[in-house]
C-alpha cells in the first residue's frame, strides 16, 4: 500500500528578520548559516532552480538585491507603520518579553515523494551529497503549486502583507518560504489579532482551522491534512540531531564502501583466474588450429602428387591410387569440420576474453572509485573518533571533579577568610566548576553558534539558565581566523552566554 501523502505548514513568530536569515531565504552566499547549510543538505547544482512568486502569482527569478528586511521596511513605509521595535538593538530582541513580533515565518511543503514530483517529475535527479544535477530542470507542476500556495496566504492574509515568497528546490525536500506580516484589515500591527489571539487554546485553534483550509487547497495535488504535533507528539528535528545522525550514516557508508570494495576486489580475483583460463583455452584452441592446418596443408599435399601420377596415366596401381586419394579427401573434410569447429569456439573464447577484460576493467574503476572515497572518509571518521575520545575523558574529568567538589567546599571552609574568598573565586572561575553544573549546555551552546545559529543559541542559553551574553550583530568566522580559532572562540562565547545575568567571565 503505497504511504499517504501529507502537507506541511510550519508557521513560527520573529521579531526581526535579521540579513543572516534573509541571505538563507534568498541564498545569498555570505550568510554564515547558509554558509552552514552548504556543507550539509543543500545541492548548489540546483540553486538556479529556485524562484519566487511575485505580485500576482506571477513566477519570477529570487531577487537578491533586495533583502526581505528592506522589503518589509518598504512596507511599513508605504503603509504608514512605525516599526515597533525600532531603536531596539538585535541582542535586547533576543531576549524575551522585549520586542514585538512583527512577522510571521511559514514553511509550506508536504511528502517529499510528492514534493520531488511536482518539481522534477520523471527526470533522473540524485539526492546525495555532492551529486551534479545541473542537468535538471524545473517542472511546471511546482510553479503551479507554489502559486496555489501564494494565493491561499494572499486570500486568508492579504496579498500587500507578503513580504517574500521564496521557493527552495536546491533542498532534499521542494518548499516555500513565505514572510507574512501580520497586518490588520485597519492598517494596524497585531500578531495576536491576525495570528495567536487572545491566548494559546485560541491559537491553537486557528492553526488547526488553518491546516484545514490549506488542505483543500492541496487535495488536488495528493497531499492530505497532516497530523496535528498536539496528538502525534512530533517535535521538529534540530540541526545538531541531523549532523549527528549524518555522522552515523557516514560511519556506516564507509562501512558499506569498505564492504564493497572487499567484493569488488573478490570479484576481481574469481575474474583474474577465469580472464587465465581464457587465455589458457585461447592459446589451446590456437594451437590446435594451426596444427589441424598443417595437417590439411600435408593432406593437399598428398592429393596433388597422387592427381599428378593419376594424370600420367602410367600408375600400375591406379585402382589403389583412386582408393586412397578417396581416404585422403575424406579426412580432409573431417580437417576442415574440425578446424571450423575449432574456430567458433576460438571466436567465443575471445569475445569470452574481451567481455572478462571489459568487466574487469569495470570493477577496477568502481574498485579504484571506492577506495579514493574511503582514504578520504577515513581520516575524517578518525578524526571524529579522537574528537570523541577527546570528550569522554573531558567527561571522565568532569565526573572526577564533581565527586571531589565537596572536598573542595570542605577544603574552603577551613581556610582563613582572606584566602577563602580567594579560593572561592578561583573555583567559582573555573571552566571545571561551569562544566561540571552545566557542561552539555555549554556545549550545545558553542555548537549552535559555531554552525551559524545565534538565534538557536541564544534562546537555549536563556531557556537553560543562562543570559549573561549575548554574540551580538555580525557574529560568525572571520575572514582571517581558522577553524581551531573559532571554535575556542564559540566555547567562550558558549560558556559567556551559559553564565547567569550579571557574572562575567574572566577571559583567559
Amino acid at each position: 500500500m503505497a504511504k499517504e501523502q501529507k502537507q506541511v505548514c510550519d508557521l513560527k513568530s520573529g521579531k526581526r528578520m535579521t540579513v543572516a536569515q534573509s541571505n538563507e531565504h534568498l541564498r545569498v552566499g555570505e550568510s554564515s548559516a547558509w554558509n552552514a547549510k552548504r556543507a550539509g543538505n543543500l545541492d548548489l547544482t540546483r540553486s538556479h532552480l529556485n524562484f519566487e512568486v511575485g505580485k500576482g502569482g506571477v513566477i519570477l527569478e529570487v531577487d537578491k538585491k533586495t533583502s526581505i528586511p528592506q522589503r518589509i521596511k518598504s512596507i511599513f513605509a508605504e503603509r504608514g507603520i512605525k516599526d515597533p521595535n525600532a531603536g531596539l538593538s538585535d541582542e535586547a530582541l533576543e531576549k524575551p518579553r522585549v520586542g514585538v513580533r512583527t512577522h510571521a515565518n511559514i514553511i509550506l511543503n508536504g511528502s517529499t515523494e510528492t514534493m520531488r514530483k511536482l518539481a522534477f517529475g520523471n527526470q533522473d535527479v540524485k539526492y546525495e551529497k555532492d551529486a551534479d544535477n545541473s542537468h535538471v530542470t524545473r517542472c511546471k507542476d511546482i510553479e503551479t503549486w507554489a502559486v496555489d500556495m501564494y494565493n491561499f496566504i494572499a486570500k486568508k492574509y492579504g496579498e500587500e502583507n507578503i513580504a517574500a515568497f521564496v521557493v527552495h528546490l536546491d533542498e532534499s525536500n521542494p518548499h516555500c518560504h513565505c514572510t507574512l506580516l501580520p497586518i490588520t484589515k485597519t492598517n494596524k500591527l497585531s500578531w495576536v489579532e491576525v495570528f495567536s489571539g487572545k491566548d494559546k487554546y485560541e491559537f491553537g485553534q486557528r492553526l488547526r482551522q488553518l491546516h484545514d483550509e490549506l488542505a483543500e487547497v492541496n487535495d488536488k495535488w495528493g497531499l492530505k491534512r497532516g497530523d496535528s504535533i498536539l496528538e502525534t507528539g512530533a517535535q521538529h528535528k534540530s540541526y545538531l540531531q541531523w549532523l549527528k545522525e549524518q555522522v552515523a550514516t557516514n560511519k556506516e557508508t564507509i562501512k558499506v564502501q569498505v564492504q564493497t570494495i572487499q567484493e569488488n576486489k573478490d570479484q576481481l580475483y574469481l575474474i583474474n583466474a577465469a580472464i587465465k583460463r581464457a587465455e589458457t583455452k585461447l592459446k589451446g584452441l590456437t594451437t590446435m588450429v594451426k596444427n589441424l592446418e598443417n595437417k590439411k596443408q600435408q593432406i593437399d599435399d598428398q592429393i596433388r602428387t597422387l592427381d599428378k601420377e593419376l594424370e600420367n596415366g602410367k600408375a600400375s596401381n591406379r585402382e589403389e591410387l583412386e582408393a586412397l586419394k578417396q581416404k585422403l579427401n575424406a579426412e580432409r573434410e573431417k580437417i576442415e569440420a574440425n578446424i571450423a569447429d575449432k574456430n567458433e569456439k576460438l571466436n567465443a573464447a575471445t569475445s569470452e576474453l574481451q567481455e572478462l577484460a571489459q568487466r574487469k576493467a569495470k570493477l577496477k574503476e568502481n574498485y579504484d572509485e571506492l577506495q579514493r572515497k574511503v582514504n578520504k572518509e577515513l581520516p575524517t571518521i578518525f578524526d571524529k573518533a579522537t574528537h570523541d575520545m577527546s570528550v569522554s575523558l573531558w567527561e571522565e574529568t568532569v565526573q572526577n571533579f564533581k565527586k571531589d567538589k565537596a572536598d573542595f567546599e570542605q577544603f574552603s571552609r577551613e581556610l582563613p577568610p582572606n584566602l577563602r574568598v580567594k579560593f572561592d573565586s578561583l573555583l567559582e572561575d573555573s571552566v571545571l566548576v561551569e562544566m561540571a553544573e552545566h557542561g552539555n549546555d555549554i556545549a550545545a551552546t558553542a555548537a549552535a553558534l559555531f554552525l551559524g545559529y545565534v538565534d538557536k543559541a541564544t534562546d537555549f542559553a536563556e531557556s537553560n539558565g543562562g543570559g549573561g551574553a549575548s554574540p551580538g550583530t555580525g557574529w560568525g568566522r572571520k575572514e582571517d581566523e581558522d577553524e581551531e580559532a573559532y571554535k575556542r572562540r564559540c566555547c567562550i562565547m558558549g560558556r559567556m552566554m551559559m553564565r547567569p545575568a550579571g557574572r562575567k567571565l574572566k577571559r583567559s
